[in-house]
Order: C-alpha cells, then structure tokens, then sequence
C-alpha cells in the first residue's frame, strides 16, 4: 500500500525538485509588490516638499506682515482677521515661497490675523499701532498666518492614492517694537 501511494505522487516529486522558471515567477511576484513601493515614495516624497513649501509660505507671510505694519493689522488693513486676497503683500510673500505648491494645487489661501498682549499682561488698546494704558507696559503683537491648499497626487492609482489632500502651514512672529 506504502509503495502504490508513492507511485501515484511520483509525479509530486517531479514538480518539487524543478527549478527552472522559479526566477521568472518570482519576477512576476515582486516586480508589482517593487513598482508600488516606488510610486508609494515618489508620492511621499512630493507631499512632504509640498509641507515644506506651506511652512515656509506662512513663515515667509508672517515676516513681511511683521516688517511691513501687519503687526498692527491683518493683511486687508483691519484688526479682525481674515483671508488675504491676491494683491496683498502677505498672499505676495507666501505664494513666492510656495511655487510648486501654488502652480499644482487649488485654493491656496493665506489667512492672517494679529493679536497683542502688554507686557504687564493687560490687554492691548485697539488702534494703529497697538497701545498699552500707562504703567501696563510695552505691546507685544504676534501676528500668526495659516497657509493651506488642497493637493492632488502626482499619480492616480485607483484605491491607492485617489482624491486630493489637504496641505497646511502655521507661522507665528512677534512683531520688534
């Protein structure tokens, strides 16, 4: 019985000690399993240069508005804050930090806003500039800019990368009395 079992997987045998054509379905094995693995750091590594596009956007934001008056107003002229528009100088410093980012991404927007607290710690009068009653201090103003845009993938590989990404940035900058 022992004997007629090994005969009928003789066959078995045969397929267990040949070799030839293993490379070749390995290959076909891990050459997809390689070319994801590649597209997947082609794309890590597009969105990670595009965050630091959008971090040095809203560092670069934040400097002009602390060297220009922002420190006293946001990037429209007023106290509250808001979104700049294209013809600010603040919107004019991020998108020259951020050009790839702004060439290939949709709805970039530069928020900015400033906020002051008296050395003393009592809050700050309203005004241009901003002003401390007597025996408060010295203002400090901050002015904080947000920058963010929403990005698509350089490559559309369904259920992989698919729909667009949101990138953001935050600055923060005390403005030198």
């Amino acid at each position: 019985m022992k004997i007629a079992r090994l005969r009928s997987f003789g066959w078995l045998k045969l397929l267990w000690r040949g070799d030839r054509g293993s490379a070749l379905v390995e290959t076909a094995l891990t050459v997809p399993v390689v070319f994801a693995m590649l597209l997947g750091a082609v794309e890590m590594g597009d969105f990670a240069f595009r965050a630091s596009e959008m971090s040095n956007a809203a560092r670069a934001a934040a400097q002009y508005g602390a060297m220009n008056g922002g420190g006293f107003t946001d990037c429209k002229g007023v106290f509250v804050g808001g979104n700049c528009d294209p013809t600010s100088g603040m919107y004019a410093a991020a998108k020259k930090d951020a050009p790839r980012t702004f060439a290939t991404c949709t709805n970039f927007t530069v928020n900015a806003t400033s906020s002051c607290t008296c050395s003393g710690g009592a809050a700050c009068a309203a005004g241009t500039p901003y002003t401390c009653a007597s025996g408060n201090g010295l203002p400090v103003v901050n002015v904080t800019v947000n920058t963010s845009a929403q990005c698509s993938p350089v490559t559309s590989v369904p259920n992989l990368f698919s729909g667009a990404f949101s990138l953001k940035g935050y600055a923060q900058q005390q403005v030198l009395n």
